[in-house]
């Protein structure tokens, strides 16, 4: 569905975001291990989150819905031959994260995508998963996979790359197999599966290690900080760990706000995003934002179902480029297609390195933020990892196009808001997948 585009003068004001996919996700699929109902307040109306609630109906939870609220009520017994498939449809959060609880269950079934998420590696999720004793048949690790669970080994692993989707299929798989299960985080990632299980049950925990001053070995009279342990984090699920149930109250997903903050870094002016998410593992862009030149300003946090939220009240100022590389590109990965727009309109260069994992995604955003930022008039380079990116000019309307990628589509529809002439987007619905409200929305910021 192809969009035209247009230049707005105007951009603010107070606006609520769809609920969080990521938190969402997983306490859909947590429901089928759960002991009694999981009730979910504001789940999200997005493709993605719709085909994890279809994958545990498949699997026989019973799935009630009330206005904004679900209330998902596990399976006596679980509805899985072995000619089941589980369709996954666009979703690498479903797929990876069911994965581990087909797993740890003594069941075969088989996973399915659609032909984008059939290009994506799962060979990360196979690997853990089958030392731990599961069965996996696939081609070339890519879906469709056919999992033969049960009974798993007790597992102690060390996250090889930063990824919270395969923290959570080894976690759920424990959970699912009644397995204890040791993982180590050199990079920390998003902790919302650890939270959930504390909220909606019992036996995980987590250990942060901490730097600690130790005599520096060139000059003993001074001291230098020192990681004592070769990680950062530690999460341990207990044999005995259980879902019992509950309710998740989802807050709005900051990696949809981030497009609407960016549009007011831009701008210049303010907007205001009320009972958004503010799990520590995903403000990077907040703190992205303020190095930039933004005002921002958090008030009413609060704790609800195991996660921060708050407002968040951003207003644009003079952009400085900035450098983000290592630890802080793994925090703000599904940002950097907002990040690089913003980039775009700030004098000077920024640089994006450690971000091989764009090529990963629904698109090579590498290279799809590349293509569209040219469409522009940017100057903009594709390094092995990353991206250079020399903004602050006057920039052209262009007709973008979405490859697919909500968070490209959603990304140059608003640098659409800052360009000389109109502009169009060849999909528009692909922001169905993440935020099927993302041009009302626009629309009323723009008003």
């Amino acid at each position: 569905m192809r969009r035209e585009l247009h230049p707005s003068k105007n951009f603010g004001g107070t606006i609520t975001v769809p609920g969080d996919k990521s938190i969402a996700h997983r306490a859909a699929l947590l429901s089928v291990l759960a002991e009694s109902d999981i009730t979910i307040l504001k789940f999200p109306r997005c493709d993605d989150c719709h085909i994890s609630l279809k994958a545990v109906e498949h699997l026989g939870v019973n799935v009630t819905r009330s206005g904004n609220e679900l209330v998902l009520s596990p399976p006596e017994s679980l509805a899985v031959s072995d000619d089941t498939i589980l369709n996954c449809g666009n979703s690498a959060t479903t797929a990876r994260l069911l994965s581990g609880i087909v797993a740890g269950l003594d069941v075969t079934a088989t996973l399915s995508g659609d032909e984008s998420l059939s290009k994506r590696p799962m060979q990360r999720i196979i690997d853990p998963l089958s030392e731990m004793g599961a069965e996996f048949f696939s081609e070339n690790g890519h879906l469709p996979v056919r999992i033969s669970g049960g009974k798993l080994f007790p597992f102690d692993y060390q996250l090889p790359v930063p990824s919270a989707q395969v923290k959570s299929a080894l976690l759920l798989a424990g959970l699912a197999s009644s397995s204890g299960v040791t993982l180590r985080e050199t990079i920390v990632t998003r902790d919302h599966t650890e939270r959930m299980i504390e909220t909606l049950g019992r036996g995980v925990s987590v250990r942060d290690v901490k730097a600690v001053a130790v005599p520096d070995p060139v000059d003993p009279r001074k001291k230098k900080m020192k990681m004592p342990e070769p990680f950062r984090r530690e999460i341990t699920l207990s044999s005995q760990a259980k879902i019992v149930g509950g309710i998740v109250d989802v807050p709005g997903d900051i990696s949809t706000a981030t497009f609407f903050m960016v549009g007011a870094a831009v701008s210049g002016k303010n907007i205001t995003i009320v009972d958004v998410g503010l799990n520590p593992t995903r403000t990077a862009i907040l703190d992205h934002l303020r190095a930039a030149g933004c005002s921002v300003v958090v008030s009413d946090k609060r704790t609800v179902s195991g996660e921060l939220r708050g407002t968040v009240k951003i207003e644009g100022g003079e952009l400085k480029p900035r450098k983000i590389h290592g630890e802080t590109t793994a925090s703000l990965i599904d940002e950097i297609p907002a990040i690089a727009v913003m980039a775009a309109f700030t004098e000077g260069t920024t640089v994006i390195r450690d971000a091989a994992e764009l090529r990963l995604k629904e698109s090579d955003r590498l290279e799809t933020i590349t293509e569209n930022l040219k469409l522009m008039g940017v100057k903009c380079g594709v390094l092995e990892d990353g991206l250079a990116i020399e903004g602050g000019k006057e920039l052209a309307g262009a007709d973008f196009r979405s490859y697919g990628d909500h968070r490209i589509a959603m990304a140059f529809s608003i640098a659409s808001l800052f360009l000389v002439g109109p502009s169009s987007i060849d999909d528009a619905s692909v922001v169905r997948i993440s935020c099927p409200e993302f041009y009302d929305i626009l629309k009323k910021v723009t008003a």
